[in-house]
C-alpha cells in the first residue's frame, strides 16, 4: 500500500534528523535539508566552508555525502529503499542531492544503530589488530559508493606517517590553516558544532601523529593505555575529482566508519594529507598511483578499560531542515 505523501515527507524529515550524526571536517556540519513537494533536497552550506583547510570545498562535500548516507540508513531502518539523485542540477552547484522515499524493503538496523554509538576516537588503540573479515567488509562498504579502500600496507607505513608529520607541519606555520583551527575547536556553545577539548588528546608518542590541536586550547581527554601497535591505516580514494566523486567519497566514509562501528571497532580521520595538496600527492605516489586520495582514517580496537568517548555535539533539526523557501 502506498503512502500518503504526507507520511513520505515525514520519512525523510526522519532520515534528515538522523543526518544530523554524521562526522564532518571539524564537525562544521556543512550542509542543509529542504523539504520540497515529497522529496528532500541536501545542500551544501558553504557559510560552514573552512576556506584555509578545504579552499575547493572538496572535504565539505565529502562531509554532504556522509550526512547523505545517514539518511539513507535511517531510511533502510525503517524498512524502505532511497531513492537519490546526487549533483542533479548543474546550473545549481551546492544542490548535492535529492532524496526520496522509495520502495519497501525489510527493515535493516545495524547500520542504524552504529549511528548512535560511532564516535572520533583520537586516542591510541590498543595491541589487537583488526581481523581479515573486518578489513574485507570495510573496501566492500567502500566499493559500494565506487570508493576504493587501501589499506597501509606495513612497508608503507613510515612514508604514510611522514606524509602526516609534513601536511602537520605545513598547517601549522600558515595562518590561513591556523585560524581555521582556531575557529572550528574555541566555538560559543550555542553554536553545537566544531571539535570540542573533551575529544582532543594531548600529544604521546605515535608512529602516526595525530593532528596537533594545541594551536586553540589544551585536549582534555586522556590518551589512555593504548599504544597504537594494532592500529591500521587506510586511505580512500577516488577515481576524478569531479563534485560527485567526492560525494561518494563521503558516502563510503559513512558506510566504513558505521560498519566498523557495528564490528566493536573504533576510528578517527587523518583528512591533513588530503587538506595540503603536495602531500595529498606524495600519497597517491605511496599508494601506487592508484585512485586520488579522497580521506584517511586510522581504525582499531579500544583498550577493553578506557572511558566512553563523550559524544560530538550537533546542531538541531529546527537549525538544519527548513521547508520549501528556507535554506
Amino acid at each position: 500500500m502506498t503512502q500518503p505523501p504526507r507520511a513520505e515527507i515525514d520519512q525523510i524529515a526522519e532520515a534528515s534528523i538522523a543526518a544530523l550524526r554524521a562526522p564532518s571536517l571539524f564537525n562544521s556540519q556543512p550542509w542543509r535539508w529542504r523539504l520540497v513537494g515529497g522529496h528532500g533536497e541536501l545542500w551544501a552550506d558553504r557559510s560552514r566552508q573552512l576556506t584555509g583547510l578545504d579552499p575547493a570545498g572538496h572535504l565539505l562535500l565529502l562531509s554532504c555525502g556522509a550526512a547523505l548516507h545517514h539518511a539513507t540508513v535511517a531510511m533502510h531502518a525503517a524498512g524502505y529503499t532511497a531513492d537519490v539523485v546526487r549533483v542533479p542540477d548543474p546550473d545549481r552547484p551546492d544542490l548535492v542531492a535529492r532524496l526520496r522515499q522509495g520502495a519497501a524493503c525489510e527493515p535493516d538496523d545495524r547500520l542504524y544503530r552504529a549511528i548512535y554509538r560511532r564516535r572520533t576516537d583520537r586516542r591510541p588503540f590498543g595491541d589487537e589488530r583488526p581481523g581479515p573479515a573486518a578489513l574485507d567488509e570495510l573496501r566492500a562498504a567502500a566499493e559500494r559508493h565506487g570508493v576504493h579502500l587501501h589499506v597501509v600496507r606495513e612497508d608503507q607505513v613510515t612514508a604514510f606517517a611522514a606524509a602526516v608529520a609534513r601536511a602537520g607541519a605545513i598547517e601549522h606555520a600558515d595562518p590561513r590553516f591556523r585560524d581555521d583551527v582556531l575557529a572550528w575547536t574555541t566555538r560559543a556553545r550555542p553554536d553545537r558544532d566544531g571539535v570540542s577539548a573533551r575529544s582532543m588528546v594531548p600529544p604521546t608518542p605515535r608512529t602516526v601523529a595525530p593532528r596537533n590541536f594545541a594551536v586553540a586550547r589544551p585536549a582534555a581527554l586522556e590518551p589512555g593505555p593504548g599504544t597504537d601497535r594494532g592500529t591500521v591505516y587506510v586511505v580512500l580514494a577516488i577515481d576524478t575529482d569531479e563534485p560527485h566523486d567526492w560525494v561518494a567519497a563521503g558516502e563510503a566514509l559513512s558506510d566504513v566508519w558505521l560498519t566498523l562501528t557495528a564490528h566493536g571497532l573504533a576510528a578517527s580521520p587523518i583528512s591533513e594529507v588530503i587538506e595540503v595538496d603536495a602531500v595529498r600527492t606524495a600519497l597517491r605516489r605511496v599508494l601506487g598511483g592508484v585512485g586520488n586520495p579522497a580521506i584517511a582514517m586510522r581504525v582499531g580496537v579500544t583498550v577493553a578499560e578506557a572511558d566512553p568517548v563523550p559524544a560530538a555535539v550537533r546542531r538541531s533539526g529546527t537549525d538544519v531542515v527548513g521547508l520549501p523557501g528556507q535554506l
